[in-house]
């Protein structure tokens, strides 16, 4: 009897066993949202990489990127389910209790596109997929300073050239597009003795839009809703000679803007969508940089398996290309624009 008892013991840990080694792996994905092309993208990027990697994925997120208490929501309902490992996309907001449950529950933590605040990270992060935000915004900054420093070397020390920063909000990622330009833009400028001293930089918050210095001025802006924009300065639309709307859901508003004031102001941005790019077919748009979506998606799984075995992971920037008018229709760029 013990015998037969021990070989039915035995049979059902081979049982056990083989069904754990037969698992599909599980990786929980919590996004920004759904709203934008931009997010379909990513998911498509990550759903190739699951395929390739065998696993299953969850691609869940907000209807929008203001919406915190959702994101929470997401992010513990995923924790539950005790994933083989987490992507996570945060929007701005305290998801501190998350990740301290992440951490108790010692599941691998990965992020993507703007990645985490490093004060809420508490050591669990071990890598993100995303653009390096600096990196492309400073792109921004060397193309358009070229183009524009003839025209700022008329200006002078008195009366300086207005280069306008709209920055979508006070989030790591927006801040980086925003400093990543300004410092290869002035980098640029003042190395250049022609217009050294004959230029100022504002950075536009939709925060601080009331703001009495503040040469820009944004109306309109709540959310990701569109802004629109117009040169206040007595010296006209000649003072503002450049607009850098530094993500998608800005640059509506700023083309609107540059049409009112007789499109005197070059305007430049980042990412696409269908007004920057129907704006770019007719000349309005100057030119942009671009992330890569897919490979946000596709790099964002790759790191969350990798870490699921035990692998060391870093991070890895999945790359961005300035295109114009001109360019944007190239193949190595077409698959990069969104709508």
């Amino acid at each position: 009897m013990k015998r037969i008892v021990k070989i039915i013991l035995l049979a059902c840990i081979a049982l056990f066993v083989l069904s754990c080694a037969d698992k599909e792996p599980y990786i929980a994905m919590v996004s920004k949202g759904f709203q934008h092309k931009f997010w379909v993208t990513v998911k498509n990027g990550a759903e190739d990489a699951a395929k390739e990697y065998g696993v299953k994925i969850n691609f869940v997120g907000p209807e929008t990127e203001s919406d915190t208490k959702v994101q929470q929501d997401l992010l513990d309902s995923e924790i539950n389910k005790n994933p083989d490992a987490i992507a996570f996309a945060a929007i701005t907001g305290d998801f501190s209790q998350q990740i301290k449950r992440i951490k108790d529950k010692n599941i691998p933590l990965v992020a993507f596109d703007s990645g985490i605040q490093k004060e809420q990270q508490q050591g669990v992060l071990l890598a993100t997929a995303s653009t390096d935000n600096r990196a492309a915004a400073a792109i921004v900054g060397e193309k358009m300073f070229v183009a524009l420093k003839d025209r700022i070397a008329k200006f002078t020390a008195e009366n300086k050239a207005i280069i306008g920063v709209i920055q979508q909000d006070n989030s790591g990622s927006a801040i980086d597009r925003s400093g990543g330009f300004v410092d290869k833009f002035t980098e640029l400028a003042n190395s250049d003795p022609n217009t050294k001293g004959k230029f100022k930089i504002v950075v536009k918050v939709p925060s601080t839009q009331n703001e009495s210095d503040i040469q820009l001025e944004v109306s309109g802006f709540k959310g990701n809703a569109v802004l629109g924009i117009y040169n206040t300065n007595e010296a006209g639309v000649k003072g503002t000679v450049l607009v850098y709307t530094n993500n998608k859901p800005g640059a509506p508003g700023t083309i609107v803007g540059d049409a009112q004031d007789g499109g005197d102001i070059i305007i430049c941005g980042f990412d696409s969508g269908k007004p920057q790019l129907d704006a770019m077919r007719n000349g309005v748009f100057y030119g942009s940089v671009t992330q890569n979506p897919y490979m946000i998606g596709y790099k964002a799984v790759e790191l969350a398996v990798l870490a699921s075995r035990g692998e060391t992971v870093s991070d890895v920037d999945t790359g961005a290309k300035w295109y114009t008018k001109e360019t944007m229709d190239d193949e190595d760029i077409t698959p990069l624009l969104y709508e």
